[in-house]
């Protein structure tokens, strides 16, 4: 396999994530996705089941992916974001990611440049390599300038990189 080169898209793009949408892997009933384009066009939920929407503090969302190791390649997903302010909000969120973390976690997550992508969900391997909770922390802080909340890390590893969604939102 030959390799397929980047041309740089004409428009300014800012880093960063605009929105993060969780379900729990073990309510994805199935992904859609096309091989000829190489991208994934619906998630179908189990009955009952839902994307939650994460609202994030700004500036503080992102998604990466990389290689580990030798061949064959481990790539490794994660995606991290903060919720602001150490109050019951945040803790119901954090309870509620370490209830659900048992079967794992698959996200849309929208770039800043208005690009999705399906993480937790890939074609050769379905939902066996689900995104887990790697760490949350809690942190109320010590000084009146610094920001509390709480931080999120999910992650996971699979041999190939996330591809993008390109079917309707959960908005």
């Amino acid at each position: 396999m030959g390799v397929s080169g980047f041309t740089r898209p004409p428009e300014r793009c800012e880093g960063g994530l605009s929105d993060v949408w969780l379900a729990a892997a073990d309510d994805i009933a199935a992904c859609t996705y096309d091989g000829a384009t190489g991208t994934f066009g619906a998630v179908r939920l189990r009955e009952g089941a839902a994307f939650a929407r994460y609202e994030f503090a700004e500036d503080t969302a992102r998604y990466r992916q990389y290689v580990s190791g030798d061949a064959p390649a481990c790539v490794v997903h994660e995606l991290s974001f903060a919720l602001r302010r150490a109050d019951a909000g945040s803790t119901v969120a954090l309870a509620s990611l370490l209830g659900a973390t048992g079967g794992g976690f698959v996200a849309l997550v929208r770039t800043a440049c208005g690009g999705t992508f399906l993480v937790g969900w890939s074609p050769g391997f379905g939902g066996e390599c689900p995104l887990r909770l790697a760490s949350a922390v809690f942190d109320t802080q010590a000084g009146y300038d610094e920001d509390s909340g709480a931080v999120v890390v999910l992650r996971s590893e699979d041999t190939s990189f996330s591809k993008p969604f390109a079917g309707t939102l959960p908005e």
